[in-house]
């Protein structure tokens, strides 16, 4: 049992590892574009984002089909 580490001390330990920082970087990388996408989607009104008080919810108003 190891007392006294932080989650700063697996993140360095992480990039000391050669395998394991590429994949980071990756992951890193896809988390970025992925919000790049979705302040576009924001942006552009396909999606529209509500914030209150203790949650964060995400409306999707436009990508309903209408049925006539």
């Amino acid at each position: 049992m190891v007392v006294g580490r932080t989650l700063w001390d697996f993140i360095f330990e992480a990039l000391q590892t050669p395998g394991l920082r590429v994949y980071l970087v990756a992951l890193l990388i896809l988390l970025e574009v992925m919000m790049i996408v979705l302040l576009l989607l924001v942006h552009s009104g396909l999606i529209g984002v509500k914030i209150s008080v203790g949650s964060l919810g995400i409306e999707l108003d436009h990508f309903g089909l209408p049925l006539n």
